[in-house]
């Protein structure tokens, strides 16, 4: 087949270089991707694990009009170890005739896929030599142990082997660092609790002790259900984890072995433990543990401290079961410990489960409120459009405290705007809307309070205690006159937020105080805001009932929801009086205007 002459021009505009030499030309590998195999050279000492050449395959694959480029090792000539900043290195398929470990030659930057973000070469040409020239530099750096500098993040190996489609969190932050240091306990029983609707995905519930008594549970919304006292998982911890050179997990469980003899823990031992346990409660018809945590103290940066814990799940573990016969060991108790201990230094692969950190500070590295409002209790009076907007954005920006206070009930009117869908209609919306927000973080602890405001009863008023600020997204004057009158336990910092006629702007309003200054923020809004006209209200709630429906689409109510809660955020780190007008042009561009 005839090569592509994009690639034909590249490969032949390669300046010559003493470190790169040619060793085939562009080869068809079907469907659309070629290949040509070359020689790189150090310009540093050699080291253990890569040689002065090494042989490469830089490989064009096609993408959209044009082609991805990767470079692999040759599976003859070329590097055989893992390094950081590379894929996991392994043998590849028969036929194949390069290795798994392409190294990351991409500017971090490339991840958002913006040619003019990534500093990475448009033209076919050049972005070929580009690739080269930072394979060369790659190669030069992890022969010098210098792809990971002082003061680098820290990334963990590539894990050798996964179970597709599976994931567990955990919820580790610094405080508990020195929680797991201090505890006497080295292994133990977990509980997981799956995530409901989701497919293979869990989080650590429970850690016990060998007891199967609770040591530590992590402190989940109640969008993650748990059940007390189930076993799914043994857990142990290390005092390190130990790589293996240049940078690889163990890929066995007799690697797995020989990696925790060296840091004095005793895998055999416990799995040992575990087994006659896990045999004692052994029942017909229950799941058998087969997941094995694996925690240990973590830095953020290399050559700082470790700040805290981080967990690897392994997911084929196994352990004798009660009626288990195995050839040279006897029908006893003790042999089936043996057995245990002999399972552990097995030859089997590691089948590795992903895991992923799901602690409040590191589910919200894309983007999170600032401390201030963060450590604030919200109290949403109105669930409505602007209202479930807004208690939404609060809470996956971190605002994981929160009650909703709204009496009505959900109708399929609402759902034009409405966070909520038609699996909540007939359903109270504060009930319904305090589901689904702990649905969407596994820390959002929102309740639910089914009440008219001001409510009535004592019990009522007991459940608006303690709350922090109090946000209203009701646009009723009735509503903002008896958060006036109400007799609220302490200072609050009260925001209040209100569409103008037709959704054409916002006026958000926020003081701290022990009560809400309604007078004020009523005129103030009141200036803001042209009255309807009443030949203008031409919007009904369907046919038979007379009653006007207030007009605004959904984008304008995720508009103001998103300027809304940019001004909650703003009112809680500045504290004071603020009150302010939104305005939208027919474009959507948005003014500021002091009210």
């Amino acid at each position: 087949m005839t090569v592509p002459e994009p690639l034909a021009s590249a490969l032949a505009t390669i300046p010559a270089d003493p470190r790169f030499e040619l060793v085939d030309g562009w080869t068809d590998r079907g469907g659309g991707v070629w290949s040509f195999r070359f020689r790189a050279a150090l310009s540093v000492p050699a080291s253990e694990h890569i040689d002065e050449w090494s042989g490469w395959h830089l490989v064009a694959s096609p993408c959209g009009v044009g082609f991805e480029i990767d470079v692999f090792p040759d599976v003859e000539e070329g590097i055989k170890a893992t390094f950081p900043h590379q894929s996991y290195n392994a043998h590849p398929p028969e036929g194949v005739a390069w290795r798994t470990g392409n190294p990351c030659l991409e500017r971090p930057t490339a991840t958002f896929r913006r040619e003019g973000w990534s500093g990475e070469p448009a033209d076919l040409d050049r972005r070929i030599d580009w690739y080269i020239g930072r394979l060369l530099t790659w190669i030069d750096a992890a022969a010098s142990d210098r792809l990971v500098e002082e003061g680098d993040p820290i990334e963990l190996p590539v894990l050798p082997s996964t179970i597709a489609a599976v994931t567990i969190g955990f919820w580790e932050d610094r405080a508990g660092l020195e929680w797991w240091r201090s505890a006497a306990v080295p292994w133990g029983f977990a509980s997981l609790a799956n995530v409901p609707g989701s497919i293979g995905t869990a989080a650590i519930a429970d850690f016990m002790d060998p007891s199967r008594a609770s040591i530590r549970r992590p402190s989940w919304g109640p969008g993650l259900p748990v059940t007390p006292g189930q076993v799914d998982a043994v857990w142990f911890v290390m005092p390190i984890l130990v790589i293996g050179a240049p940078w690889r997990l163990p890929a066995t469980w007799e690697q797995l072995t020989g990696f925790c003899s060296e840091v004095s823990v005793d895998l055999p031992g416990i799995l040992a433990q575990a087994g006659a346990q896990l045999r004692h409660i052994e029942r017909p018809g229950r799941r058998i543990p087969s997941t094995l945590l694996m925690g240990f103290p973590m830095a953020e940066t290399k050559g700082a401290d470790p700040e805290r814990m981080h967990w690897l799940a392994i997911g084929n573990m196994r352990t004798a079961r009660r009626d288990d016969v195995r050839r040279g060991f006897s029908d006893r108790a003790d042999a089936r410990r043996q057995w245990d201990r002999a399972l552990a230094a097995d030859k089997r692969p590691l089948d590795y489960v992903k895991t992923a950190n799901w602690a409040p500070d590191q589910i919200r590295r894309r983007g999170a409120a600032e401390d201030e409002l963060r450590g604030k209790s919200v109290l949403m009076i109105g669930g409505g459009a602007l209202g479930s907007a807004v208690a939404e954005n609060l809470v996956r920006m971190g605002v994981t405290r929160m009650g909703i206070v709204d009496a009505d009930v959900l109708n399929l009117g609402n759902l034009s705007r409405h966070t909520l869908s038609m699996r909540e209609l007939g359903h109270g919306k504060a009930k319904a809307l305090a589901a689904a927000l702990n649905r969407m973080m596994p820390d959002a602890n929102v309740e639910d309070v089914t009440i008219a405001f001001p409510p009535a009863k004592a019990a009522e008023r007991k459940r608006l205690e303690g709350w922090d600020v109090i946000v209203d997204c009701t646009a009723e004057d009735a509503v903002l006159r008896a958060m006036a009158d109400y007799p609220w336990d302490g200072v609050k910092m009260f925001v209040s937020l209100s569409m103008t006629w037709r959704a054409k702007g916002l006026v958000a309003y926020a003081d701290e105080q022990a009560s809400f200054p309604a007078t004020d923020a009523m005129e103030r809004f009141l200036a803001a805001s042209a009255r309807p006209e009443e030949e203008a209200l031409d919007l009904m709630e369907g046919i038979g009932c007379w009653h006007p429906v207030f007009p605004a689409s959904a984008d304008d109510v995720r508009l103001w929801a998103a300027i809304g809660t940019k001004f909650i955020r703003r009112a809680v780190v500045e504290r004071g009086r603020l009150c302010e007008h939104f305005v939208q042009d027919d474009y959507g561009a948005i003014e500021r205007h002091v009210a």
